[in-house]
């Protein structure tokens, strides 16, 4: 199986950049100084060889990285916010404390129901002290009325004061009971005057000052534990059918150096789809002890669902529609034993040089999978030389070109570099120009 990595090389790619320009400007050799306009040049074109490989079979989405662990913190009290202990970036523990509100009324209020509860708990002693006191006198006259010294009315009397002192002591406990649960929840009113961190992780989004009045639709802290981030994307319909849990994917930044990339693999996805967008949330876990990855950044995601069969390999960008009949194909460049000229050279970096100038034919392919970066093709050849910029300059029924054969990687790299990145280089190949 044939393997290729892009590897960013913004000086290599310039020079190639540069190459096209100074061909587009006249300074392409002999047979362009009449210019691509006028029907005696000879276009300039940038060529690959075809390879045989296996197509990674790869969808590329765009996924939102969030903490694994990552909560919001809301006040459950309102109030004045008095202290704030913590600042953006600093590393907590589940229960350390991050601000205090205002706990003045709150500890008043609490000290008013524990005194409601201490009042409560003597009147439940004086019931169960009063019963005492009855179940003592029913037992007494229990006896007496065995002796037949105390009749039975006087009976039923102390039986029924013992049943009043039960209902008061049943009343009673009830009674304490209700005040002890006023008093804990004003406790607990009194404690969430402080707000604590309920995970161990770093802070971040700080919206507390002290002196602000705070609610409970008050968003002051978010908390997370950044050392494994979540990255979440959004999978359609039509994906399910080949993307599943343990399907491998690649993650890369614009904003990181080096062409970095992390790898992973899907660890979760929802079953239940979007009745509006028919797509469905998928997670991907790993762990981010390069500190790469920010929660709320925005990355991208490959997922490299499988590979095709060994085929013949282009570049994306050889393919070409002609746009009078429709048909889809590519450029072949002749090879040196069927023309004058020699095999193109390769200068310095990987980057070719114009060769003499060779015919050029347009072959037809079918196209059997397309990748992100290649496409597998039937119709042509492992080792034909296949355009894959300047095919609009040959669709006049040009019969020669000459060709700047590239690397396979490098040509990979053009292809990879954002829109933005081009512009760069582009840039840079026009100031090489003024300057020289």
């Amino acid at each position: 199986m044939t393997r290729y990595t892009m590897m960013t090389n913004k000086s290599g790619l310039a020079a190639v950049c540069l190459s096209l320009l100074l061909a587009a400007c006249g300074g392409g050799g002999e047979a362009a100084r009449g210019g691509f306009g006028q029907n005696n040049a000879i276009p300039a074109v940038e060529a690959v060889k075809a390879i045989v490989g296996s197509l990674p079979l790869e969808d590329r989405v765009t996924g939102r990285v969030i903490a694994r662990n990552q909560t919001e913190i809301y006040p459950e009290v309102s109030g004045m916010i008095v202290e704030v202990f913590v600042e953006n970036g600093d590393e907590v523990k589940a229960g350390d404390p991050l601000l205090r509100m205002r706990d003045d009324e709150f500890s008043e209020r609490y000290q008013q129901a524990l005194s409601g509860y201490e009042v409560s708990r003597a009147q439940t002693q004086q019931a169960r002290a009063n019963l005492g006191l009855v179940e003592s006198q029913v037992q007494r006259t229990e006896s007496l009325v065995e002796r037949n010294l105390e009749n039975n009315v006087n009976l039923e009397t102390v039986r029924s004061q013992l049943t009043i002192a039960q209902a008061d002591l049943d009343l009673r406990l009830a009674q304490e009971k209700q005040a002890k649960s006023v008093a804990d929840e004003r406790l607990l009113q009194l404690q969430n005057a402080t707000i604590r961190s309920p995970i161990s992780g770093t802070v971040g989004q700080r919206n507390a000052e002290v002196g602000q009045l705070a609610s409970a639709s008050t968003r002051l802290f978010v908390v997370g534990e950044l050392s494994e981030m979540r990255i979440e994307l959004m999978l359609s319909d039509r994906t399910l059918d080949h993307i599943g849990v343990g399907v491998p994917v690649s993650v890369s930044s614009t904003s990181w150096e080096d062409g970095k990339t992390l790898t992973s693999a899907i660890s979760r996805i929802s079953p239940f789809l979007d009745a509006t967008t028919m797509r469905t949330q998928a997670f991907v876990e790993l762990e981010n002890d390069q500190s790469l990855l920010r929660p709320g950044m925005f990355v991208t995601v490959d997922i490299r669902y499988g590979e095709s069969a060994q085929s013949v390999l282009i570049p994306n960008s050889a393919l070409y529609r002609d746009p009078q009949t429709g048909i889809e194909g590519v450029y072949i460049v002749a090879d040196s034993q069927n023309s004058a000229g020699a095999t193109p050279a390769t200068g310095a970096e990987g980057v070719g040089i114009l060769s003499p100038p060779r015919p050029i034919s347009f072959i037809p392919v079918q196209v059997l999978a397309t990748g992100r970066m290649a496409a597998a093709v039937k119709g042509i050849n492992e080792g034909d030389t296949v355009v894959t910029v300047g095919q609009n300059l040959l669709r006049n029924g040009a019969k020669e070109v000459q060709a700047r054969l590239l690397p396979w990687d490098s040509m990979m790299e053009l292809q990879e570099l954002q829109k933005e990145d081009m512009l760069e280089v582009i840039e840079q190949s026009r100031e090489a120009i003024s300057r020289s």
